[in-house]
């Protein structure tokens, strides 16, 4: 498995990642073969695993990352719970069942979740660079 990381996400590489197909390749070696949380059902809920070293995943509508899964965990309950605005969750629909409509909704709400994500990320490193190094490449 590819390891896709979130600047990779981010950027669109993880573009492939809206097929649920596609979702639960990244499951490989998922840790949890039986109960809730098994690898079908993640990718069902919409995660794809992200880093193959731990149990990391990522929403690929809202890019919501939770990790620490326990056995008992149900994947949907557990995506609404962190992430309550995810218009993928908020369906809680598999893949097959959605409608047209609901398809292009949810690329569209990836669309903004993604520049969102993009924009903070941005700020965010505006935000901790020196202020001396802003001014000046303000005037640059």
């Amino acid at each position: 498995m590819h390891q896709i990381s979130l600047k990779d996400a981010f950027e669109g590489k993880d573009s492939r990642m809206i097929s649920e197909k596609q979702r639960l390749l990244t499951f490989e070696s998922w840790p949890f073969t039986t109960g809730p949380c098994v690898k079908e059902k993640m990718a069902k809920a919409g995660f794809y695993r992200c880093d193959e070293r731990s149990d990391a995943v990522r929403c690929f509508c809202c890019f919501k990352e939770l990790d620490q899964w326990s056995h008992n965990d149900e994947p949907w309950d557990e995506h609404i719970k962190h992430s309550k605005n995810c218009f993928f969750a908020q369906l809680q629909k598999e893949e097959q069942h959605l409608t047209v409509d609901e398809v292009k909704n949810v690329l569209i709400e990836r669309e903004i979740n993604r520049n969102a994500k993009l924009c903070e990320n941005e700020l965010n490193t505006v935000k901790s660079q020196p202020t001396n190094q802003l001014l000046k490449s303000l005037w640059d």
